[in-house]
């Protein structure tokens, strides 16, 4: 396992066990995503689906791929950063949550690449965000 795949699973939402159970609808993805993206202080663009993101990006989507950011080169930014979520990889809003906060860490804070302040920045996030009750 590497060093980013261990970072990753240290990171804890705040979801009781019911609702981290529950399918992680499209709904659920882009409002989630948005509501971290607030707490981060940025907007982005959230998409579900490879096509529009290679569309978007001319980038390709590796199937392993939970997610992806996308802000532009360093000194080429795009304004509006790009989020794109996988939903076969990320079925359940428990495991969405951890995918959201990974891809906005990079969103944010794209300097941070998958150092453990980016982590730390991330599980900031997870904890500043409510954990909704449905």
């Amino acid at each position: 396992m590497t060093i980013t795949q261990l970072r990753t699973q240290e990171l804890r939402h705040h979801l009781d066990p019911h609702l981290a159970a529950m399918p992680a609808d499209p709904w659920w993805l882009v409002t989630r995503t948005h509501q971290f993206a607030a707490a981060a202080g940025i907007t982005v663009d959230v998409v579900l689906d490879a096509v529009t993101w290679c569309r978007r990006t001319g980038l390709q989507v590796g199937r392993w791929w939970a997610g992806a950011a996308f802000v532009g080169e360093p000194g080429a930014r795009v304004p509006v950063p790009l989020i794109y979520l996988n939903r076969q990889l990320c079925p359940t809003r428990g495991q969405a949550e951890l995918v959201i906060v990974h891809e906005m860490m990079h969103a944010r804070w794209p300097s941070y690449g998958h150092r453990k302040i980016a982590f730390d920045r991330a599980q900031q996030l997870l904890d500043v965000v409510p954990a909704p009750r449905s």
